[in-house]
């Protein structure tokens, strides 16, 4: 691989880190933000809708926005909204005040998320699709980790300050990269982003099953990320920086799954791995019904959680290349992921309310069930993708 290529695959990961660091850093210090902000447990839900409503809004059009502009500019615009949005929620004094701040975190998230996983699916193999998805780990394990250290002195604010700030420095290194991006020219983005009616999508074999296999996928993995900390907190009744590590476990083990599925994915199918993952999500979610005294035994059954999560987002996206149509690939990454957002959006807000209503302590239950239900889903998916490969050859 030429020397250019190497570095513009380096900013392309670092891009994936700005991506993931948002997305946990407030699940890791809402039991001290709900006390500082004087909110409730739940209302951490209209957050997260706020933020995936917006995050909807961008994946949905995101085809549409591939067509106006380069991969390279979106990426940069979309970090520096992430950044400059975390900064000014560290300055808040009203919960509702966080809230503004959700709109432009919302829209950076998904135009980077879809931007970059059709560039990667397009142009690359399995292997980097994975790499990538690790980087996006490696933000999620970095911002809690970086809020329980400033949780220490009850402080979340400097938490996000210095994440914000983080971002920021990343947006600057994409904005100098841009010679090392390939000039999308109008037409050939206008080509790779042809406006396909939702109908004529939703027509396609497989595509539904995929997009109902995001939809539940994304919530277990959102669950982990936002409510693993407060169940801790509540259910063991251990400190605001320990409950945080929770948080950090669980997206470490995503992290080190993902790296491991990048090796492992030279000898194995993705098929195989993502069936894999579902099994080890659908084991944590039964061991965590049972008690034990050892705190230590909890972390392991999280790491075996995040571990789960690893393989099945980037090789689900990694296998649209093979599954698919090249023209109607974008369309159909961007449906997944506005599915899926939509699902976080209102699933994991609609658990928050269970949550307040009856108890935290049904978390594993929903893990299960959403676990059962995804490996269903799954089965039919594999064999309807392969009846089509079968008649086509």
């Amino acid at each position: 691989m030429k020397k250019k290529s190497v570095l513009l695959l380096v900013v392309i990961y670092l891009s994936f880190i700005a991506l993931g660091m948002p997305d946990a850093i407030l699940g890791s210090a809402w039991n001290l933000v709900r006390i500082d902000l004087s909110t409730s447990l739940g209302t951490l839900g209209i957050m997260t809708v706020i933020v995936y409503v917006m995050s909807v809004f961008a994946t949905f059009n995101a085809p549409r926005l591939l067509r106006a502009l380069q991969t390279k500019r979106i990426v940069f615009v979309s970090i520096l909204f992430t950044g400059f949005s975390l900064l000014m929620i560290s300055r808040v004094n009203e919960f509702y005040q966080m809230l503004f701040f959700a709109i432009p975190l919302g829209l950076g998230a998904g135009a980077i998320d879809v931007s970059l996983n059709h560039y990667l699916a397009a142009n690359y193999k399995a292997h980097h699709m994975n790499f990538l998805h690790s980087f996006y780990g490696i933000g999620v394990t970095f911002s809690p980790t970086v809020m329980a250290y400033t949780l220490r002195d009850n402080s979340w604010r400097m938490g996000y300050v210095y994440v914000g700030a983080i971002l920021l420095i990343i947006a600057f290194v994409t904005l100098i990269s841009f010679k090392l991006w390939k000039n999308e020219s109008q037409e050939q983005r206008d080509e790779s982003h042809t406006h396909i009616p939702v109908k004529e999508i939703v027509k396609t074999k497989g595509v539904i099953s995929s997009i109902l296999i995001f939809l539940f996928y994304v919530h277990v993995e959102t669950l982990g990320g936002i409510w693993i900390a407060s169940y801790f907190y509540i259910t063991k009744d251990i400190t605001f920086s320990t409950a945080a590590l929770f948080t950090s476990i669980f997206y470490l083990a995503l992290t080190i799954g993902r790296l491991l599925s990048g090796f492992v994915s030279y000898k194995l199918h993705p098929n195989t791995l993502i069936r894999v993952g579902e099994g080890l999500i659908l084991l944590s979610a039964i061991l965590m019904n049972f008690h034990f005294q050892a705190l230590w035994v909890y972390f392991a059954i999280v790491f075996l959680f995040g571990f789960g999560c690893a393989p099945i987002f980037p090789n689900m996206m990694f296998m649209n290349s093979k599954n698919f149509d090249k023209s109607k690939l974008s369309r159909i990454m961007s449906l997944q992921m506005a599915i899926g957002y939509v699902g976080v959006g209102v699933l994991t807000p609609l658990a928050g309310l269970f949550f307040d209503v009856i108890s935290i302590e049904i978390f594993p239950y929903i893990v299960l069930g959403m676990s059962i239900i995804i490996i269903l889903i799954t089965l039919r998916y594999f064999k309807v993708v392969k009846s089509v490969q079968q008649g086509s050859q």
